[in-house]
C-alpha cells in the first residue's frame, strides 16, 4: 500500500511538471498573421487581415523584412502587398518579421 501512495504521488508531480513545461514553451512561440499592407514605415505597420480588419503593429528594431525571400526594407513594401507578419505570442503588437510575396506563391518560415 505504501508503494501505491508513492507511485500516485510521483505520477501527480510528473504530470504537473510536464504541464508547466508545456505552458512555458507555448508562451515563447511565435504567432503568424497573414494579410495585406495598408501602410508601413520603419517603425510601424498597418495591415489588413483576411477578415478585412485593420491592425496596427510596431516593428521591432531588429525586425527582419523580406520580399520574395530576399532581404528588403520596409519602404520596399507597397500598399496591397501580400504579407505574413510574425509576432511573439506574448506581445502580438510587436512584429519581429514581415514576409512579402509578389512573385512567389507561398510563404517560407521566417528566420
Amino acid at each position: 500500500m505504501n508503494y501505491q501512495t508513492i507511485s500516485l504521488g510521483a505520477i501527480t508531480v510528473a504530470l504537473f511538471a510536464g504541464s508547466v513545461a508545456a505552458f512555458s514553451v507555448e508562451d515563447t512561440k511565435e504567432a503568424n498573421h497573414d494579410g495585406t499592407v495598408v501602410k508601413i514605415s520603419s517603425s510601424e505597420l498597418v495591415m489588413k487581415s483576411k477578415d478585412d480588419k485593420e491592425h496596427t503593429h510596431t516593428l521591432s528594431k531588429d525586425a527582419k523584412v523580406t520580399c520574395d525571400e530576399a532581404s528588403c526594407k520596409p519602404d520596399d513594401l507597397k500598399a496591397g502587398s501580400k504579407i505574413r507578419v510574425t509576432t511573439k505570442s506574448d506581445d502580438k503588437s510587436v512584429v519581429t518579421c514581415v514576409e512579402s510575396l509578389n512573385k512567389n506563391t507561398s510563404f517560407k518560415k521566417c528566420g
